[in-house]
């Protein structure tokens, strides 16, 4: 398997925030106020227990634009109210932030700091125990404030889970290595003291490229640090929480690989791109804009779990998130910088907007992509997990799916028309499956609620432990090695189906689904991968019209995962469908040389 090392090309920060910083279309124009605003009134109207609350439209939309130049559909939110109320706040429940680095001396998030869980993975850190970052990376302690930003304090904002311990690694954003990728993941992921200790794990990164990356089911680097997070908080396991990615619409900040997916209007680079997002133990969650519909950047995919919020660029697209900022105008978002354009005036340290809202640049408006929405998601478990402390991290995966709320329901799936002629929907709306669960590649099974969340998690008592029982080996095809493999035609929108059957009754309820295929001369942008389930559920594992370098190519493991099927019974005949979309001159056609399919459940 090709693995790249944290910290370098390939390993992407899931924020789509340097877009809004760089400067594009939709920035504000330059000294504007935002429209909420006048110079009158900007400094009366800052709240006393926490100033900068109010702006945070994720916590209770009342239609603000959160210093924008648009605003939010009022009701639009991850619903705390009655988990504040009843005075739940995640109170010790341990955090632990993946990221590039956390401000541990931040005025909003110092007091939250638990020092046992804290770790630098970087060399030419002078303590490793200290992640506080350097230069510009102020990615992880924006992720942080979302979680855990302390609540009354009379300084910046509040976290959606504002009594949780925060831990925090320096794991991404930085170059060279102290050790090898496979010691520092193991270690990220409760391998080492710092890490051990976690209740939730946040992951807001992820990998983006352009070939297929490949994993192993129960052998690859990512799927046996994943397995070990089902031994923490004494074998209740601990919650892996990760972001979905950015690239709907571009890849490396390029749309130039995009133009199929935008002209079909399915994700570019689809979220089951990164092996890590495939693995079971993994909460992916995609995001949601302040006016309830799928962030413009947010990458879609069946494994996604829930969604939440991630706004959109600032300016006239809309608000983003008002979180915490490395401390200082020298450094981080809101810094002083030659060429900086932010959207929104509030990071502007020279603007009325900044000198009475943030006139220290320890605070931005303008934090977005799935990297926001991750931290939310991690907030509401250490919610629920103080409402309940006896949760597995299955139960955390049951709860979140069974309490979400479908929100973009009239969306409709579109619809393409390939060089034959024939009509393919190649990514499916809010579809209902035979458990009655409605799933949607966009958004999975909806928007996080942590009211519904928390109210469940108290009286929750059919707990799930241990491991999720699995079909293993039993669902598998392969080719003989002299022979080609299943041909899958080009240009049918048919395609060709591969059944795999099971005849066992140990999976009653599916939990997961994860499926593995070796491919020889695959044109990947071309391929689409389906699934049904033997009660007829369709799910789009892998899009065509993608960001893939479509080349005649072999891939020997690329394992794809899905939620579509959960609750759902696993045994009967499943159908493995791949469907080649194009019609190639002097390429051969792509072939099916094995298929493995695993299903998770109880």
């Amino acid at each position: 398997m090709k693995s790249i090392r944290a910290g370098t090309v390939g390993v992407a920060l899931a924020s789509g925030f340097m877009a809004a910083c760089n400067g594009s279309v939709e920035d504000a124009p330059s000294g504007a106020a935002p429209v909420a605003h006048s110079a009158q009134n900007l400094a009366q109207a800052r709240p006393i227990g926490d100033p900068l609350a109010e702006y945070q439209w994720h916590l209770k939309n009342t239609g603000q634009s959160a210093f924008s130049m648009g605003a939010g559909l009022p009701g639009m939110d991850l619903n705390v109210d009655t988990a504040f109320g009843a005075g739940w706040t995640g109170k010790d429940v341990k955090v632990l932030v993946l990221d590039d680095g956390l401000e541990i001396a931040h005025e909003d998030l110092a007091a939250n700091v638990a020092p046992d869980m804290l770790y630098n993975f970087d060399p030419a850190a002078p303590d490793a125990h200290d992640p506080t970052p350097v230069q510009e990376n102020g990615h992880g302690t924006s992720v942080a404030g979302i979680i855990g930003a302390i609540a009354d304090n009379q300084v910046g904002g509040r976290g959606v889970a504002p009594g949780v311990r925060l831990g925090g690694a320096r794991f991404i954003g930085y170059t060279g290595s102290r050790n090898s990728w496979a010691r520092d993941t193991f270690d990220a992921f409760g391998g080492a003291p710092f890490s051990s200790r976690a209740d939730v794990l946040n992951g807001s990164f992820g990998r983006v490229t352009i070939y297929p990356l490949e994993l192993v089911p129960g052998q690859s680097v990512e799927s046996l640090a994943a397995e070990g997070l089902e031994q923490l908080r004494k074998g209740k396991g601990a919650v892996f929480v990760k972001s979905a990615g950015n690239s709907y619409a571009s890849v490396a900040g390029s749309a130039s690989y995009c133009a199929h997916a935008v002209a079909a209007g399915v994700t570019c680079s689809n979220a089951n791109s990164d092996p890590l997002g495939t693995v079971p133990q993994a909460v992916i969650v995609g995001a949601i804009n302040a006016r309830g519909v799928r962030s413009s950047y947010s990458s879609a995919g069946s494994n996604l779990l829930v969604s939440a919020f991630g706004g959109e660029y600032g300016g006239v697209s809309g608000p983003t998130i008002v979180t915490s900022d490395l401390m200082g105008c020298v450094r981080g978002y809101a810094k002083r910088a030659v060429n900086n354009r932010p959207a929104n005036d509030f990071d502007k340290p020279d603007s009325a907007t900044g000198k009475a809202f943030n006139p220290t640049c320890n605070y931005t408006s303008l934090f977005n992509g799935t990297s926001s929405a991750a931290p939310m998601v991690s907030a509401v478990v250490a919610l629920m997990l103080e409402a309940n402390a006896n949760l597995t991290w299955r139960d955390i995966r049951y709860i979140l799916m069974k309490t979400a709320r479908i929100v973009d329901a009239d969306r409709k799936p579109g619809e393409v028309t390939l060089p034959s002629g024939e009509k393919y929907a190649p990514q499916p709306a809010w579809t209902r499956n035979a458990a009655g669960l409605w799933f949607d590649n966009f958004y999975g099974f909806g928007l996080v609620d942590s009211a519904r969340a928390v109210a469940l998690a108290k009286t929750y008592t059919n707990h799930l432990t241990g491991r999720m029982t699995s079909t293993g080996d039993a669902l598998r095809y392969a080719a003989a090695q002299d022979e080609p493999g299943v041909v899958v035609p080009v240009g049918s929108a048919s395609g060709v189906d591969t059944s795999l059957v099971y005849s066992s009754n140990n999976i009653g309820r599916i939990e997961a689904v994860q499926l593995t295929l070796s491919l020889r001369d695959a044109s990947m942008r071309d391929l689409a991968v389906e699934l049904i389930s033997p009660a007829g559920t369709r799910s789009v594992l892998s899009n065509a019209y993608n960001a893939f370098w479509n080349e005649s190519r072999d891939v020997s493991a690329l394992t794809l995962a899905s939620n579509a099927f959960n609750e759902e019974s696993a045994k009967g005949v499943w159908k493995v469908r791949l469907i080649d979309t194009n019609s190639r001159k002097g390429m051969l056609p792509t072939r099916l040389a094995s298929a493995q399919l695993r299903v998770y459940g109880r």
